[in-house]
């Protein structure tokens, strides 16, 4: 009996634990279809640009060579660039690929081939951030194994996280301008997931990212030619 319940701690671990976030990823599958009448139609999402260098909050992030520090004075937990191992960009163009793909089934989907496309988007990161408060609970449960582990599996911090794609465009087979969205910002402020290593907010930026993304879908269908 102690064999088979400390197998179920381990497995309730595994399924609550946080681990390094190498990828940015997210479950497309979660989301229903949105009918559309863009039927027989391809949009290529051209490879997103990052400009998130170009804002002083996003320096830390950039810096840092550790995802968990001091930060106006409270230790915290940051989406720190050092864990992506592929460039944000790349990768963030890639789920939203995958996820309008996912939505939109009716229309043919690719990244980087404007020459198959009927429309072509492009876009401009200005912030993929994330930060929230250590968890001491998380950290001290660390310390006393499985079971402190299995205690603390539900902890939760105040944190941010901050999204922002900046000119935002549609262009036709042609190359002419069809919509200019502009702009798209969401900041999500709550009680995040938290664990004594700081690899949590990695995966509660993909979260909020799943959110964003489902949003900036349904604005960019609205602007396409019907």
């Amino acid at each position: 009996m102690k064999n088979v319940a400390l197998l179920f701690g381990i497995s309730i671990l595994m399924l609550t634990s946080c681990k390094p976030a190498q990828r940015i990823t997210y479950n497309t599958n979660k989301f229903n279809v949105i009918e559309t009448r863009n039927n027989d139609l391809a949009l290529s999402v051209q490879t997103f640009e990052d400009i998130r260098s170009q804002s002083e909050r996003n320096a830390t992030h950039f810096a840092s060579k550790k995802w968990q520090l001091r930060i106006d004075g409270e230790q915290s937990c940051i989406n720190s660039e050092v864990l992506y191992k592929t460039p944000v960009a790349e990768q963030m163009t890639t789920i939203f690929a995958q996820h309008f793909a996912r939505q939109v089934p009716q229309m043919r989907t690719f990244i980087d081939r404007k020459d198959l496309a009927d429309y072509h988007l492009e876009a401009k990161i200005r912030y993929f951030y994330g930060r929230q408060k250590f968890s001491t609970a998380a950290a001290v449960g660390a310390g006393f194994g499985l079971i402190g582990a299995l205690a603390t599996a539900g902890a939760k911090t105040q944190g941010v996280v901050i999204i922002e794609l900046a000119d935002i465009k549609l262009f036709d087979r042609q190359n002419n301008l069809v919509a200019t969205i502009g702009d798209f910002r969401k900041e999500y402020e709550g009680e995040f997931p938290a664990d004594a290593h700081c690899y949590c907010i990695y995966g509660n930026v993909n979260q909020k990212l799943a959110e964003f993304n489902e949003e900036l879908i349904r604005l960019i269908l609205l602007e396409l030619p019907k």
